[in-house]
């Protein structure tokens, strides 16, 4: 068993259960959530500091396609429905005050993030957090985002997927396989009538090449209850980290 796990008498929970967190994808050339911002996008950032529903940390991801991406962290879900609905007003919709940032900061003009296609993911509430270890630039993460084929089958998720040995069963094929993992954190996204709320992870790593063969490992290790649990709706995204916000 990898040595950090030993010391593990339970699973950590750094993050409280409380907190919130979104995935934008990837539609920016540059990350927008620096100290200074870049020039064109000064006047939104400012106005964000001053947003009462502002998000506590922004994380700034790169694709290997050179896209960027952000993760926000909210203190509770009030926060993230507030800051998505300021969001939209102020900045995403044509015309508004803080689209011309938006514009300037894209990565493709032509494919604009809106209210409906910012998020690659919204998570409300914490299954669990092995994360671990300092986190710094030049990590990589790999954020997935499953759906349950059913209310039974999410239980059974839930259940097993906030277990010591399943985190113990994860990391201890990392280590055989020498990848440098640096834990996980596991969520579930805001349910809707349609669909059971489905699973976000986030999983770090040392490089972009850790979270390939490490993506590879972890859905081979587990493919019997990965095929038990979830319907065919599996995506991805993978980014090195390049910046860390605090606001």
């Amino acid at each position: 068993m990898p040595e950090h796990l030993l010391k593990l008498a339970t699973l950590t929970m750094p993050m409280p259960a409380g907190r919130c967190m979104i995935i934008g994808r990837p539609f920016y050339r540059y990350p927008i959530a620096v100290v200074p911002p870049p020039p064109d996008v000064v006047p939104l950032m400012s106005a964000i500091r001053t947003c009462d529903a502002r998000p506590f940390r922004i994380i700034s991801y790169q694709e290997p396609s050179g896209k960027v991406f952000n993760c926000s962290f909210f203190k509770d879900e009030a926060h993230v429905r507030e800051w998505v609905a300021w969001l939209s007003d102020m900045a995403l919709t044509p015309g508004s005050t803080y689209h011309d940032c938006m514009v300037s900061s894209a990565a493709d003009a032509a494919a604009l993030p809106t209210p409906s296609t910012l998020l690659f993911g919204r998570a409300t509430s914490v299954l669990t957090d092995t994360r671990f270890g300092e986190y710094h630039v030049g990590m990589a993460i790999n954020f997935s985002r499953q759906v349950p084929l059913g209310t039974a089958e999410q239980a059974e998720m839930c259940e097993v997927a906030a277990t010591p040995a399943f985190e113990q069963a994860v990391a201890t094929c990392m280590q055989e396989h020498n990848v440098d993992y640096f834990g996980r954190l596991a969520m579930l996204e805001e349910p809707t009538d349609a669909s059971p709320p489905a699973l976000i992870t986030a999983l770090r790593y040392g490089s972009i090449d850790d979270a390939k063969r490490g993506t590879a490992l972890v859905r081979e290790l587990m493919r019997p209850k990965l095929e038990k649990w979830f319907a065919n709706q599996h995506e991805s995204l993978v980014g090195t980290t390049t910046q860390v916000l605090e606001l």
